[in-house]
């Protein structure tokens, strides 16, 4: 029973180790108030849509519209028939920036998603934090 813990703790922790590996996201920030994510997506993994979620730290900006790209039905032996996300993804968030006051120089976005592997290792839920600057004129 000890060897089995062990075994699965190790698999975990490997797995959460280099989930990084497997996917990296990317931002832009563009104009009308607009950021492009982009999430690069290993060829053997997938990313699962409804894990992915993203929320704006520090700042009283907030997400108004968040646009997804048609995703691949898949029938997974954890969760069942799910939607998901391989090779490239790109989202657009809208942001609202009415209720901020004066300028705003730079946004924190906290983005959080979960995948697995073809070859059925699920990583841990994961986050990534990015940071973004506005360009005078933008907002």
């Amino acid at each position: 029973m000890i060897i089995r813990f062990a075994m699965l703790l190790f698999f975990c922790c490997a797995a959460q180790a280099s989930a990084d590996k497997f996917y990296s996201l990317t931002g832009n920030l563009m104009a009308n108030n607009q950021l492009l994510l982009t999430y690069d997506i290993d060829k053997c993994c997938y990313l699962y849509k409804r894990s992915l979620s993203f929320n704006l730290l520090e700042s009283k900006a907030a997400i108004s519209k968040l646009t997804f790209p048609g995703a691949i039905r898949h029938n997974d032996e954890f969760f069942g028939d799910v939607e998901v996300y391989r090779g490239q993804v790109a989202i657009t968030l809208e942001l609202d920036l009415s209720q901020t006051e004066g300028r705003v120089d730079g946004l924190k976005l906290k983005a959080n998603q979960q995948g697995c592997s073809d070859e059925g290792i699920c990583f841990l839920p994961d986050e990534t934090i990015l940071t973004f600057s506005f360009l005078p004129g933008l907002n």
